[in-house]
């Protein structure tokens, strides 16, 4: 039997306003090659000048991702020849990286968590884009996005498993999204993702040969790829053949090679000549530090062991940083947990699937949904009613009050309890055989007799008193 060892490059865009070498601004969709400087584009005579914020970027990552921040560091010259590659070489880290050793524990489906350890984290400049659909004859160059800031992690090869995997990737994505240096969007390549993959017999210490997987733009292409890989390497080695050290790409439905897999030699690496060192003070570390928001790990324990959520519930609200604050300013409103995740993971994702807009653009503030919910806990108007009248109005007039909509639409709950139990008397003398049934076990009947009073009251009757009384009634 054989396992699989992986090691996953991560490459994280950093969301700043100016590239990381070069003045112009850092876009993304914009019509080609108008978002270019004499810098990025490696002009005779041109020097780069560090962009202090992709930096403070870097640094708060790998504290978040528990690795030793180095004070001081260098960047390098990664020497090749590429298209999308203006300047015939790319400014990275090679010897000194920002930040080395640190851990994460991901939690897999199943719920368990697996530890992968972080082999170093380094700042550098992104490649222009090739495009090979968009003329039937030549590839044509997009350098908008040559010299982004870009922050590489590289995992140690403690991953086994496709799930380990996937789940790993969307850990990263998911923190870069909380610290909000990365919109973490794989398929408009601002997070890629590179898998180096071996395989070993189970027991064995020593690594195979390793094959690099270059550029899944999924979670669940990177699944997919490694089963591939997985299962084209053992066949190779059970049939006597050498799994060959190379460089492949997943095409969709499987690995093709691209070419032999480069060494650090092949590079050229040295100094980069036109940036000194960059020395960080302790101080300034302890304050990126300081700056950190609460990690979505540590949020999602918080939801489920004090707060009472389910794993599912806590993992959707985690999953991006604005639906973590959107559920906590309802927290400080003094609504309670189960009822927050449940409107944001039902009410709220419905409508943002809807309008095709993310949570950063849901126009209605947390005040209102709480005074919403309010009312419906004090029995002013009905679940319903709230969820299926008033909240689609509030969203479309953020402005309103709940309450002013509520009684213009005539959604206010009845409050007299006299007329209720009228109503109710006359439901279940109008259903004596129903009402014996009920008496004999049949509880199911309960809803009926419910749905009855509230159909007569015009929906004016509030359901759950409704059963509270009828409950008590036939008891």
């Amino acid at each position: 039997m054989y396992e699989m060892v992986v090691g996953l490059e991560v490459h994280a865009q950093l969301q700043t306003k100016a590239k990381v070498f070069a003045p112009e601004a850092v876009t993304f969709g914009e019509r080609p090659n108008r978002y270019v400087s004499v810098v990025s584009l490696g002009y005779p005579g041109t020097l780069p000048v560090l962009n202090r914020a992709c930096v403070e970027a870097a640094v708060r990552l790998g504290l978040a991702l528990g690795c030793e921040i180095a004070t001081e560091f260098y960047f390098s010259r990664k020497n090749y020849f590429y298209p999308d590659l203006p300047k015939g070489y790319q400014i990275t880290q090679e010897a000194a990286p920002i930040a080395r050793k640190g851990e994460v524990w991901v939690r897999l489906p199943e719920g368990t968590r697996h530890r992968v350890g972080i082999e170093r984290l380094q700042l550098e400049e992104d490649t222009g884009k090739s495009l090979h659909d968009q003329d039937p004859f030549d590839t044509l160059l997009d350098f908008n996005r040559a010299g982004i800031g870009l922050v590489e992690i590289v995992s140690e090869p403690d991953i086994r498993t496709p799930q380990q995997a996937m789940a790993y990737l969307a850990h990263i994505r998911r923190l870069v999204r909380f610290l909000g240096i990365c919109d973490g969007n794989m398929e408009e390549g601002s997070l890629r993702c590179d898998a180096n993959i071996s395989l070993r017999k189970q027991g064995d210490s020593s690594f195979g040969t390793r094959v690099e997987i270059k550029n899944l733009n999924s979670i669940s292409a990177l699944g997919k790829a490694l089963e591939y890989e997985f299962a084209r390497q053992v066949e190779l080695i059970e049939r006597g053949e050498k799994v060959l050290r190379e460089t492949r790409t997943w095409d969709g439905m499987r690995t093709v090679p691209l070419r032999e897999k480069e060494t650090a030699d092949d590079y050229r690496y040295f100094p980069e000549p036109d940036l000194p060192p960059v020395r960080l003070p302790a101080s300034h570390i302890h304050e990126l530090a300081a700056s950190l928001p609460q990690l979505p790990d540590a949020l999602f324990e918080e939801m489920v062991t004090v707060q009472g959520l389910s794993i599912d519930e806590a993992t959707l609200l985690t999953e991006d940083r604005p639906y973590a604050e959107y559920f906590l300013a309802l927290i400080r409103l003094k609504v309670a947990p189960k009822v927050a995740a449940s409107w944001i993971n039902g009410a709220i994702r419905a409508y943002l699937n809807a309008q095709a807009v993310a949570m950063e653009a849901f126009p209605l503030p947390p005040q209102r949904l709480a005074e919403l919910i309010s009312m419906v806990e004090n029995r002013q108007i009905s679940l319903t009613a709230a969820r299926e009248e008033i909240f689609p109005l509030l969203v479309a007039e953020p402005e309103r009050e709940p309450m002013d909509i509520a009684r213009e639409k005539d959604l206010l709950l009845l409050q007299d309890s006299h007329q209720m139990d009228t109503w109710i008397a006359e439901v279940l003398a109008e259903n004596p055989e129903k009402v014996e049934t009920y008496r004999r076990g049949k509880t199911g009947l309960l809803g009926y007799f419910v749905g009855q009073v509230v159909r007569r009251s015009g929906g004016k009757a509030d359901p759950r008193e409704v059963q509270r009384r009828i409950a008590e009634k036939l008891a």
